[in-house]
């Protein structure tokens, strides 16, 4: 029984490209491979029986059963004697060249492009360009340089996020704007003790700024739930770190209201 891979297959098909590939009973085709052979025209004979394909293989032969989406856990290659030079991460199939419609997870490992950690992913890289957004109409329109400041350790925090995520490292919102974790929770659930204001809905009257915070605030609440599509598989949650930290990072955006609501800058 052999593993047909598109990277051995590339190399056996290099020379000439046959209507037909003859495989042996037994042996198991990677999803890229078929891939590589549908689009060179080639069709697969066996004389035996049918063909498996590596999702049906499961663990058998040393090759590796699909991963469902949302369930990120740790990938094992199918076979120490092989070096892809692209993997996918779902089931194990072998590039030579990565596709148009893949792209990275981590290392050599694909996945689609619409896959819900890359979307996350996206979404972080469109928070921190609301962020700076808004630090330049406050700081055009000749608002308090302060609340600019505190926009930076915002927009650092969703950096080190993106980090943390493509890198499977640990995120806390330990020390932003001078706070632990367990008081960023505590201003934000009791204001009037802190900043001398009740707790509040914004209004257009209140200006341009508090809009503008309003709506980071607003956007952190949606990349939270996108944290959930995205981590949530059944009852399990994979990285509760990043849950706890975006929940923290929208009471962050509230407590710059509040602040601001009680001219602390």
């Amino acid at each position: 029984m052999s593993l047909i891979t598109e990277a051995s297959l590339r190399v056996l098909l290099k020379k000439e490209t046959p209507s037909q590939l003859k495989i042996q009973k037994g042996d198991i085709v990677t999803p890229s491979a078929r891939q590589f052979l549908r689009e060179k025209g080639i069709v697969l004979v066996s004389d035996d029986s049918p063909i498996i394909s590596q999702e049906s293989a499961g663990e058998t032969g040393n090759t590796v059963g699909p991963i469902k989406e949302n369930h990120y856990g740790t990938f094992k290659p199918s076979s120490n004697s092989i070096n892809p030079k692209f993997v996918s991460y779902y089931d194990g199939g072998f590039f030579e060249e990565k596709p148009e419609h893949m792209t990275h997870l981590k290392g050599n490992k694909l996945v689609m492009k619409d896959d819900a950690r890359i979307v996350f992913r996206g979404k972080i890289d469109s928070m921190q360009a609301q962020i700076m957004r808004a630090q330049i109409g406050i700081q055009h329109a000749g608002g308090n340089p302060k609340l600019v400041e505190a926009l930076q350790e915002l927009l650092e925090a969703f950096r080190k996020l993106l980090r943390a995520e493509v890198l499977d490292e640990e995120i806390t919102s330990d020390g932003l704007l001078g706070l632990t974790d367990a008081e960023i929770r505590e201003h934000s659930h009791h204001p009037k003790e802190h900043y001398g204001v009740e707790h509040f809905l914004p209004e257009y009257h209140m200006g341009i700024e508090m809009a503008e915070i309003n709506q980071i605030r607003a956007s952190i609440r949606e990349l939270e739930l996108c944290a959930m599509t995205t981590y949530r598989d059944g009852s399990e949650i994979h990285r509760k770190d990043i849950i706890r930290f975006l929940n923290r990072m929208s009471s962050v955006a509230y407590i710059l209201m509040c602040r601001m609501r009680g001219n602390y800058y």
